[in-house]
């Protein structure tokens, strides 16, 4: 009986620890501010921003955040910004997105109300694009993710794998210099915005599920990706079913996932570990833009 006590603390602890270890990430580092707990009929949407060139990028936010917040409903959980779309939807037209913002709203209605506003609409008008999906993200899913993480680290640990590998670089395969400078254009262009934030990157990825082939050769990129997450303590923050809010692109689900710095995310694309497993990476549609926070800077 004793035994079952000490084990039975042991892993209430551990879970108190990890849920509180992810929630310090969340606030201190990636400076989200989604409740844990909230109502069934929360509604999200994520908003892409394309900032005029010779605008403030910060006021601009700022001044838009000011605009959902007035009436004391809308919050914005989350504001970043971002530097290059790496991975662009068929579904939608290209574009240079530079800032997205997560909102939470009472409800979907809510949202439509707020989103009709003429300060929202004026706010809005002033940047040179924008595009915005919904999210329903469901709270108990969420508030599991952590734990879910712990519970991967242990079965690994049980399986042996106690040390995690640093990475290694991918040398360039013969004939693939054009590719390669592709991605080193990128990963510059990203490592820009270490001058703004250098602790966090969080990517928001918009997905449509392919068909049965592909959902099994994702599944196997995930499991590996979740598996080194779990073990250096990152991975998604937000997991939600997509809501289609404007125009007519599709995707059935968007996932926001948290990396520990620019560092970090740079040297995970150049490596082996990513390279050898992102060909499972397979979906019907996507689009991915990486962040960094800022919304304690904004004015």
């Amino acid at each position: 009986m004793r035994i079952v006590t000490i084990l039975l603390f042991t892993f209430v602890g551990l879970i108190a620890w990890q849920h509180f270890r992810y929630l310090r990430i969340r606030r201190y580092i990636t400076q989200d501010q989604q409740p844990m707990v909230y109502a069934s009929e929360t509604f999200h949407a994520v908003t892409f921003l394309e900032v005029p060139a010779d605008a403030n990028l910060y006021q601009k936010i700022g001044s838009l955040k000011t605009a959902l917040e007035f009436s004391d409903e809308a919050k914005v959980v989350y504001a970043g910004k971002a530097a290059l779309v790496p991975l662009e939807s068929s579904q939608l037209l290209p574009a240079s997105w530079n800032a997205v913002i997560l909102v939470s709203y009472p409800s979907q209605q809510i949202y439509e109300t707020i989103s009709k506003d003429t300060k929202t609409q004026s706010a809005l008008a002033s940047f040179s694009r924008h595009y915005t999906h919904g999210m329903k993200r469901p709270a108990l899913a969420n508030l599991a993710l952590p734990q879910i993480l712990l519970g991967l680290r242990g079965l690994d640990i049980l399986k042996g794998n106690w040390r995690v590998d640093q990475f290694e670089p991918m040398p360039t395969p013969e004939g693939s210099e054009q590719e390669a400078a592709l991605l080193r254009s990128r990963l510059e262009k990203l490592l820009e915005l270490k001058d703004v934030n250098d602790q966090a990157v969080l990517v928001f990825n918009l997905v449509l599920h392919g068909d049965r082939q592909q959902q099994e050769a994702n599944r196997s990129y995930g499991g590996k990706m979740l598996a080194r997450m779990a073990a250096l303590a990152h991975g998604p923050m937000h997991l939600g079913s997509g809501v289609t809010v404007e125009g007519k692109a599709r995707f059935e689900e968007i996932v926001i996932v948290y990396y520990p710095g620019v560092d970090y995310f740079t040297q995970m694309v150049r490596s082996q570990f990513f390279q050898t497993i992102v060909g499972d990476k397979q979906l019907g549609d996507t689009m991915a833009v990486p962040t960094v926070p800022i919304l304690n800077q904004l004015t």
